[in-house]
């Protein structure tokens, strides 16, 4: 697997982008502002500046949002065998997600139960047996029980120092983790989300994997994936082989975890790619719409999810400051074609590496003009339905956190 680094009114905006702790007076225009983008399609307003630039909104999303949903942080196939393991930072804490020795799949904090030091640094490692604390070397085992406590005394309780475990769920093939113990349990929090088991997405390969640094809010990269009024002037390589379907024509997707919607390959086209064909195996069992439609859906709050006839598309956007995501994207591919002597996905990888890099670019644009004296709410365009779903879920969300 190979993976690659790349590089409201404006008065609410600027008073808090730069502010250590909330102006209540700022904080109730971006009430008021966001009730605006709670309103009815046709009537509705993009969401307000600050929640693209403000440093304490920022903190606040990391505890009230971030802290509070299902995030998804891999997928099972990353960890397979016992000692696998991967760290993952949700909302300032560290998380070691590792494949115990029973075979199941855990999560605990990064934290010692001794002194609070941190455990692991490695970002992901192989052929873990416990996990040591490099401060006073006690050791716990990979189903988070306590090993080892050297010198404690005889009336020291092990079973009362385990690592603290962190909720966890899989969920066709990919990895979630909620730092609330109180959250309902994935499978009822996804029990709305359209049937993609035909996907057999548990059964994928990594194929590639790239990672990007884009200066721009996390939420700027949501919204710009739910629309495609910007690909016609954008994205020559797309729009020559899919087209956009017009509202009329399709029902928009939504639940209370998700929205989406799907965008059509013209007439000879086999797939997303650069040539517009394919030599790879489709994956088994399709049907005849999975091989002409390629559906893209949000899943809350920053998963981007996208099956294609071939291969299936995912990013994850992880806010890292108000203008800053760093964006995982993966392909993933059968093993069928994976296992292929010749196994070359260049053609697919380019397809839409090429269109990620213009996407942030405009991001990038959007987060400079949004953070300007002169950004006012503005309206949506028709074919921008989820987007304005996406921004009411937020706005729903955020509304109490102020």
């Amino acid at each position: 697997m190979a993976t690659e680094l790349a590089g409201s009114g404006g008065r609410s905006a600027h008073v808090l982008s730069n502010a250590g702790s909330a102006d209540p007076a700022a904080f109730g225009s971006v009430v008021a502002d966001l009730e605006r983008t709670r309103q009815p399609f046709a009537q509705a307003r993009t969401l307000p500046g600050a929640v693209y630039t403000s440093e304490e909104i920022f903190r606040r999303e990391q505890r009230g949002l971030m802290a509070h949903h299902w995030l998804c942080v891999g997928r099972a196939a990353d960890l397979p065998a016992a000692g696998d393991y991967f760290l993952k930072e949700i909302a300032s804490d560290s998380i070691i997600v590792v494949r115990a020795s029973d075979g199941q799949i855990r999560a605990f904090y990064n934290v010692c139960r001794h002194r609070g030091s941190k455990l692991l640094d490695a970002p992901r490692g192989r052929g873990l047996a416990r996990v040591l604390c490099p401060y006073h070397s006690w050791s716990y085992n990979l189903d988070g029980t306590l090993h080892t406590a050297p010198q404690m005394g005889e009336n020291f309780r092990k079973a009362e120092s385990a690592l603290v475990p962190v909720r966890l769920g899989v969920h066709l093939g990919f990895i979630f983790l909620n730092l609330d113990e109180a959250a309902e349990p994935l499978e009822r929090h996804f029990a709305d989300l359209p049937d993609l088991t035909r996907f057999r997405m548990g059964e994928l390969r990594c194929g590639k994997r790239i990672e990007y640094d884009v200066q721009a809010n996390w939420k700027l990269i949501c919204e710009n994936y739910s629309e495609c009024y910007h690909c016609a002037a954008n994205h020559p390589q797309l729009i020559r082989i899919s087209e956009h379907i017009a509202r009329g024509e399709r029902e928009q997707e939504i639940g209370k975890s998700f929205n989406g919607g799907p965008m059509r390959m013209r007439d000879g086209v086999e797939t997303m790619s650069m040539s517009g064909k394919t030599t790879l195996p489709t994956i088994p069992g399709l049907t005849h719409d999975d091989r002409r439609y390629v559906h893209y859906y949000v899943i809350y709050p920053n998963m981007l999810l996208s099956p294609h006839p071939d291969y299936v598309l995912t990013h994850t956007a992880w806010p890292i400051a108000p203008d800053r995501t760093h964006i995982v994207c993966e392909w993933l591919f059968t093993e069928e074609a994976v296992r292929q002597k010749d196994f070359d996905p260049g053609d697919v990888v380019e397809f839409w590496d090429v269109t990620n890099r213009q996407d942030w670019a405009l991001c990038e644009r959007a987060q400079a003009g949004i953070a300007s004296r002169g950004f006012r709410q503005g309206p949506y365009q028709p074919t921008e339905d989820c987007v304005h779903t996406f921004d009411r879920w937020y706005a729903d969300r955020l509304a109490p956190l102020l």
